[in-house]
């Protein structure tokens, strides 16, 4: 039987000091959403005697997905950061209103 996870904020390294108005809250908030997805995903795929997906998918595209779910995760929660429009644009996250339509192909501003 799958086990749900949960995030132990405890963990978290309470006195950091995070950039871009970013909040402890927003990092439990994405890993809280990727912990659903695979608890959800891996839950049918088990019911119908298939391998849980993180046994399917190759490491780099383990890597990948994970990456992204994040990305949107936080851009969603967080008061300042959007993800960046541009395909394979670097970096993931942009200062929100920085760059038009929030895509630039490469920036040193956001993360």
């Amino acid at each position: 039987m799958q086990v749900r996870e949960k995030v132990d904020k405890a963990r978290f390294n309470q006195p950091a000091v995070l950039p871009y108005s970013l909040r402890l809250d927003d990092f439990q908030i994405a890993m809280e959403d990727a912990y659903d997805f695979f608890f959800d995903v891996n839950t049918f795929f088990l019911e119908r005697g298939l391998p849980r997906l993180d046994d399917l998918l190759r490491p780099a595209n383990m890597s990948g997905l994970l990456s992204d779910m994040l990305t949107a995760s936080i851009a969603k929660h967080s008061r300042t950061l959007v993800q960046n429009c541009y395909h394979n644009g670097h970096p993931d996250l942009l200062l929100q209103g920085r760059y038009p339509n929030n895509s630039a192909k490469a920036s040193r501003r956001g993360r």
